[in-house]
């Protein structure tokens, strides 16, 4: 049978093509005709898009560099007035360096140039996608960008209690009703973000201490399923500190490194749990990972680094080893995500100059691709997939002013 255009196409045939785009040219899509529109804005249809992008991500994962707004005419004549200060006193150092002190710069300045070098290579076979876009202006630089879930993104001040949940990809966000403040002070420990799908609600927490030195700190949850927060301590955390290891979620349970072992928490029960390291363990050479859909750490002996994931065998959680990197006498490797299609992202250190660029390491081709010098322009970089999920309160925010358009909110 013969179409003569896409409207005679099935409705089903058409929701198929339209879920294989871009999430741009679908939202460009909505202005082509009222059943396009309908369709596209169906929760049924957004979910179906969420886990095909989810799908399609595992083997083209896409590296998501978010770029600092453009700087304001008072920024830029700030930041000329320190270069100048910067070559003035450079000038004055060179003029008092001895033979050693200069043979050192000289030696940054090739590690520098090996760098540049690096930025140029050609990366058109690697599966992993890089796109940028520019952090709103509303938001700058007084929020950063935590955690990344089913393409929204969790924006948090530095203590936790002013959050927003953005999504990029249809460039609105939401800010969450502020937690109970304490009249003593307030110690922000950890923050954590993730989905429930069983209840089928975001949840954001964090762990705070009322008093600088309390033992056994408050669990702050905030769900956008009854959009509200409840609080209440666990032992588990008792005498808790490291809040700059990052997170990962995995089948709805999230996991951070507990020092000694993983902390473990239950998005559906708001449940906390401890999974302990294998006990040979003496040095950790990565944050907790998710590996091809398993939580994973990096472990290193020696002269080798191995990547160890974590899975039920017969009822029990245990540890298995995947693979090992050797890393040569002058570098050391922290891999800090995984990117899917055999991909990890990370970052290798020169130890004595403590250079760093950014690295893809493909575990199956067992090489390294060197693909991006430390950019000072990046205010983050995440794993992202594009979706079209929008959140009830969702507003629309201007990448180019101060302002959340719909509500004139502005940023104090």
């Amino acid at each position: 049978m013969a179409y003569k255009s896409i409207n005679d196409l099935p409705e089903g045939l058409i929701s198929q093509i339209l879920l294989r785009l871009p999430v741009k040219s679908l939202l460009q899509c909505k202005s082509v005709c009222k059943p396009w529109l309908s369709l596209i804005s169906t929760p049924h249809f957004i979910k179906s898009q969420l886990l095909h992008a989810i799908k399609a991500s595992i083997n083209t994962p896409k590296l998501l560099c978010i770029d600092k707004p453009p700087p304001t005419e008072e920024e830029l004549a700030f930041e000329m007035r320190m270069v100048e200060m910067e070559k003035n006193f450079v000038t004055m150092i060179d003029n008092s360096d001895d033979d050693h002190d200069r043979q050192q710069r000289r030696r940054r300045q090739l590690v520098d140039q090996a760098l540049l070098d690096a930025e140029g290579q050609d990366l058109s076979s690697s599966a992993v996608r890089f796109e940028r876009l520019v952090f709103p202006r509303f938001f700058f630089p007084y929020y950063g960008v935590d955690d990344c879930c089913n393409g929204i993104v969790l924006l948090s001040n530095g203590f936790g209690n002013h959050v927003y949940f953005w999504n990029p990809s249809i460039r609105k966000c939401r800010k969450l009703p502020s937690p109970e403040q304490y009249t003593s002070r307030v110690d922000p420990v950890k923050k954590g973000f993730g989905y429930d799908s069983i209840s089928d609600a975001y949840k954001f927490f964090r762990i705070v201490c009322e008093k600088m030195y309390d033992k056994v700190p408050i669990v702050q949850v905030y769900s956008t399923g009854t959009d509200s927060w409840r609080e209440f301590r666990d032992p588990i955390l008792k005498n808790y500190e490291d809040f700059d290891r990052r997170n990962v979620v995995v089948n709805g349970v999230l996991y951070f490194d507990g020092v000694d072992e993983l902390i473990s928490f239950d998005l559906h029960t708001e449940v906390f749990g401890q999974v302990p390291f294998p006990s040979w363990v003496t040095r950790k050479g990565s944050d907790v990972l998710d590996f091809e859909g398993s939580v994973a750490m990096v472990f290193q002996s020696g002269p080798e680094i191995h990547l160890w994931t974590l899975g039920d065998v017969s009822g029990q959680m245990s540890w298995t080893k995947k693979f090992s990197i050797e890393a040569d006498s002058e570098t050391e490797i922290w891999l800090t995500s995984y990117l899917g299609a055999g991909q990890f992202f990370g970052k290798k250190l020169f130890n004595e100059d403590l250079f760093m660029f950014n690295l893809l390491y493909d575990y199956r081709k067992k090489e390294y691709k060197f693909y991006k010098r430390r950019d000072k322009n990046i205010w983050a970089y995440l794993k992202y997939t594009e979706t079209l999920v929008s959140l009830d309160g969702f507003e629309h925010v201007d990448s180019n002013t101060n302002n959340i358009s719909l509500t004139g909110e502005r940023r104090a």
